[in-house]
């Protein structure tokens, strides 16, 4: 839809949501704008179960003390980083939760005129112009603003309230966002 029948739209009541922000909120919303398609929490396991097996097949093998420790040198760095990568984002996770619980119960309204949002300390409103697109997941809707950890607005499906379906905030969101771009 172009922008003027956009703006030429009727404005709705909208679709009201009610909610104290969770850490699986917080995590399940970095992933989804990651784009990663493996759930970031594993891919240090994996490799480390990886780094673990090609080290003990090594020493089963009695390969060569050089060939071992060449092959832990180039592959400890690399998990070393995963590790590094994923306790970065539990922090990121940690520090985006303590924030957005601090504000309180979080009463968000998606109508034409944009996202409403108010805490016990802010009340504000998002225009539809200010998101790029949105990312829908099991459990949220992500309203992407920039590429920045806090760039989004969070609108769990779980808080929608009044009688108010997934199906009506998808057609709210849907009216004025185009679903996240796919990298294919």
């Amino acid at each position: 839809m172009e922008n003027k029948e956009r703006e030429a739209a009727p404005v709705s009541a909208g679709v009201e949501l009610a909610y104290l922000p969770t850490r699986a909120d917080m995590a399940e919303a970095l992933h989804a704008r990651s784009g990663s398609p493996a759930p970031w929490w594993r891919l240090p396991l994996i490799a480390g179960l990886i780094t673990t097996a090609v080290l003990v097949l090594l020493l089963m093998l009695a390969a060569p003390k050089s060939v071992t420790v060449l092959v832990a040198a180039a592959l400890c760095p690399a998990l070393g980083s995963l590790v590094g990568g994923w306790v970065n984002q539990l922090y990121r996770v940690r520090q985006m939760t303590r924030y957005a619980r601090s504000q309180g119960e979080y009463t968000m309204r998606a109508d034409d005129n944009g996202i409403h949002a108010a805490t016990a300390l802010v009340e504000t409103t998002i225009p539809w112009a200010s998101f790029r697109h949105y990312i829908e997941t099991a459990n949220l809707f992500i309203l992407v603003i920039d590429d920045t950890v806090g760039g989004m607005a969070l609108l769990p499906k779980r808080g929608l309230r009044d009688g108010a379906d997934i199906d009506g905030i998808r057609a709210v969101v849907a009216r004025h966002l185009a679903p996240r771009p796919s990298n294919g």
